[in-house]
């Protein structure tokens, strides 16, 4: 009895030494986003350059052209606007596909999405980014089985979701780790652009809070640091790195843009609400998001930002313009600016008839009849969100996306 006894505490204190810490409520770190202009260790906040939020405007037109022209694509790479797929696949680890699994699903029953758009999840447990920083990485052959298995070729992946962290790191220098773990992200994607050449946007996301963490797979300050290093990767792009061009016949990687930022400081509010409880949020050993809770909140930030973003729009939701014109019709029509909040023009080289505005449950907001190739409406009264604007020119209907911001 004495031997069951003692057998038994000592699965239990196995068990027990990797519970969350449930006290490390805060590291008192500040979220990048939220910082603004302000500096954190000598380096300025905000997800993009300049302490801004949002993606420069010559980096964020490039984006929205080339989302613009994001169509179907059957298994030989060919655009093949019936029969042919949009291929999203996300790229990481563990937490990744636990996210990614949860993601899925929300978008298979959501009404709205392009019924030409597959979501593969490409993420794996236990593959960290040293792991698959080598071209010849058992993590690749999975994707391209997971492909194969849905009916899909590496040649119809257009789209990356790309969450990724370093297993046991020990670097704690805030200057030199974050930069570092830049270097590791920009090989990981100049692989995926070679192993899936038409691979055209990537959308970096930075890990969860690691405060609760009780293993030395990636804790606080770790999980803090990869959104640094998102950051910096992304700036280096807008800024001319070379090792990073996304256009021409020397692209090297995708062209990369914040994807959902989904840290915060533990318990405390992010400026948007988010936080992070513990243990509800938390697997057993704090580092990874527990079923249904933590999974389903970074679903939740993944949705939000693929059905609202410009450039996941036009390719993410459906009455894209593969179902009712062509893409010649489609750049015909101009619509500035976009996003907007006040007056936009629309333009095209055709004569306009119809113009109709309607919001996301297809109710009509607004309707005209022209004769003209430009117009001006005034859209200052609507809410914020996606509308659908169509145009009919030579009794064709051609529909675009609007964002009211």
């Amino acid at each position: 009895m004495k031997k069951q006894l003692l057998a038994l505490v000592i699965l239990l204190s196995g068990l027990n030494s990797h519970a969350q810490n449930c006290s490390n409520t805060s590291v008192g770190f500040p979220p990048i986003a939220d910082l603004g202009t302000d500096y954190w260790r000598g380096f300025q906040g905000g997800l993009y350059s300049d302490g801004s939020n949002y993606r420069p405007a010559d980096h964020n037109l490039a984006g929205l052209n080339i989302a613009q022209n994001i169509v179907p694509l059957d298994t030989a790479g060919n655009v093949d606007l019936i029969n042919g797929r949009i291929v999203w696949l996300s790229i990481g680890m563990s937490n990744t596909t636990m996210e990614t699994q949860f993601f899925i699903p929300m978008t298979d029953t959501f009404s709205q999405k392009n019924p030409k758009l597959v979501l593969v999840d490409g993420a794996q447990g236990g593959q960290d980014i040293v792991i698959i920083d080598h071209p010849n990485a058992g993590f690749w052959n999975v994707i391209n089985n997971r492909l194969t298995n849905l009916g899909l070729t590496y040649k119809q992946v257009q789209i990356i979701w790309f969450l990724e962290a370093e297993k046991i790191p020990s670097d704690t220098a805030f200057t030199a780790y974050p930069d570092a773990l830049k270097i590791k992200f920009k090989t990981a994607l100049q692989i995926e652009k070679n192993k899936f050449p038409n691979t055209k946007l990537a959308y970096l996301s930075n890990r969860i809070y690691g405060g609760y963490a009780t293993t030395h797979e990636n804790p606080e300050p770790y999980a803090y640091y990869s959104g640094w290093s998102v950051k910096r990767l992304i700036e280096d792009q807008v800024s001319g790195d070379t090792s990073l061009a996304y256009s021409g016949p020397d692209a090297r990687v995708p062209w990369l843009a914040w994807g959902a930022n989904s840290w915060a400081d533990g318990t405390t509010p992010r400026s948007d609400g988010l936080t992070w409880e513990c243990p509800s949020d938390f697997n057993n050993d704090g580092t990874h998001p527990s079923n249904p809770n933590g999974r389903q909140k970074v679903a939740n930030l993944l949705f939000n930002f693929f059905t609202t973003d410009s450039t996941s729009i036009p390719w993410f939701l459906k009455q894209t313009i593969t179902e009712v014109s062509n893409i010649h019709d489609r750049n015909q029509l101009k619509i500035f600016p976009n996003p907007a909040n006040s007056i936009i023009q629309i333009s095209s080289d055709k004569i306009l008839n119809q113009i109709s505005i309607c919001n996301m449950s297809g109710e009509h907001i607004l309707n005209l009849t022209t004769d003209k190739n430009e117009i001006s409406i005034d859209v200052s009264h609507l809410a914020k969100g996606i509308y659908f604007i169509k145009a009919t020119a030579d009794k064709k209907a051609i529909p675009q996306k609007l964002i009211i911001q």
